[in-house]
């Protein structure tokens, strides 16, 4: 908040310093820094304020003065240089250069620069390299690396951006391979959840090539025992090319259908409930422990074997029911469901045939909670000694 004293020595000063030449300003902003104690930065500031409220016109608007060399190419001369660049299949500037005139004269052999005039054309066969690639950079890029080679993948596999709207019925499966330091061969794990019962397969695999992860699929499937009639798997190329290989064998009558989505990419909400599952259930247990070799590959996977009985069959969690909001849209309340086991929302679902039922409660009859338990504790045991031998340091995803 400026003062009375202060904004009556603003306003008086505000036309000096924007008439005065750069020494004078100097002393100005001196001057008015010694009399209210503001610094030099908040003084200009003012200054600028106070001329652009009070006296417009000392400042200038005018929008066409600007300084350098006025400019030699124009965009006529910038479409020449696209139409060449196009034919050249967008290479870098470097390499269109030594090329352009050669360029030039093929566009006018077919006639192609008709409608630009010679003088356009000339002048711009003399253009640097240095303009050239200012020019080329301003063009869009026609080819993105972004899927590397598999956008004929992509085009096939529909992106399905609230994927939750299925949590209704089960069967409906995120999937998500998440891992620690990219650097190098590094073990990965796969998440498989379905979003109806919260049931969870989890499996560790040695990298993200077309092998690992197809060990990992396969792996995880023996875990789930219903039916599978839709997977939802982030845009990870690997595992959308292993289910799409599938879901085309299947079609072929080998096996039952399904049905393939992926998020959209980037929106990692639209998987949220394998990605709180992320946290939940593997960073939570496994830590942030980089583990790169076969045997850690094989204790992993023992640990997950374990603990997916223990979080399906007797660890509970609640679903959201509803968001209570208040006059302005805001979340006051949170209302959940009564807390199930993903085993007790199977057992009760009505789409569940009486097969897998007795299968289910024929494995939920042969567990113990405390065996499992202290299991899990002698295998995460193992693995704490082997990174401890190592001197590892941890390492955050």
């Amino acid at each position: 908040m400026i003062g009375g004293f202060d904004m009556k020595l603003t306003q008086k000063l505000a036309r000096q310093y924007h008439k005065a030449n750069k020494k004078t300003k100097g002393q100005i902003l001196s001057e008015y820094c010694r009399l209210t104690e503001v610094s030099r930065n908040n003084a200009s500031k003012r200054f600028c304020k106070q001329a652009k409220d009070i006296y417009p016109r000392v400042l200038p608007t005018e929008v066409g003065n600007r300084r350098g060399p006025r400019k030699k190419f124009n965009s006529t001369h910038v479409s020449i240089v696209k139409e060449c660049w196009e034919l050249s299949g967008g290479i870098c500037a470097e390499r269109l250069h030594p090329m352009l005139n050669i360029y030039i004269d093929q566009l006018e052999t077919a006639r192609l620069l008709e409608a630009y005039s010679k003088d356009k054309v000339s002048m711009t066969r003399t253009i640097s390299v240095a303009t050239l690639k200012r020019i080329i950079s301003s063009f869009p890029r026609t080819s993105s690396k972004k899927h590397k080679g598999s956008a004929c993948l992509y085009k096939q596999i529909p992106i399905v951006a609230h994927f939750g709207q299925f949590s209704d019925r089960p069967g409906f499966v995120e999937i998500e391979h998440s891992g620690g330091n990219s650097s190098g061969l590094f073990v990965v794990t796969g998440s498989y959840v379905d979003i109806f019962s919260g049931w969870v397969a989890r499996a560790a695999g040695l990298g993200k090539n077309l092998a690992s992860v197809t060990r990992i699929n396969n792996l995880a499937h023996t875990r789930i025992f219903h039916p599978l009639l839709h997977y939802h798997p982030d845009n990870d190329k690997t595992i959308l090319k292993v289910l799409f290989e599938r879901m085309m064998k299947n079609k072929k009558g080998q096996d039952s259908p399904f049905i393939l989505s992926r998020s959209r990419p980037y929106q990692k909400n639209d998987n949220a409930h394998v990605e709180q599952k992320n946290d939940d259930k593997v960073r939570k247990l496994v830590g942030y422990y980089r583990y790169d070799t076969e045997q850690e590959v094989k204790l992993l996977n023992l640990l997950y074997e374990k603990s997916d009985l223990l979080d399906n069959f007797f660890i509970a969690s609640a679903k959201l029911e509803e968001k209570i909001r208040d006059g302005k849209g805001r979340v006051i309340k949170r209302v959940h469901d009564k807390p199930k086991t993903p085993y007790q929302r199977l057992m009760e679902c009505s789409e569940l045939s009486p097969d897998i039922r007795r299968k289910l409660k024929s494995i939920y009859d042969s567990l113990n909670m405390i065996v499992l338990r202290q299991e899990i504790n002698k295998i995460l045991q193992k693995l704490y000694e082997i990174q401890t031998r190592g001197s590892r340091k941890l390492i955050m995803s």
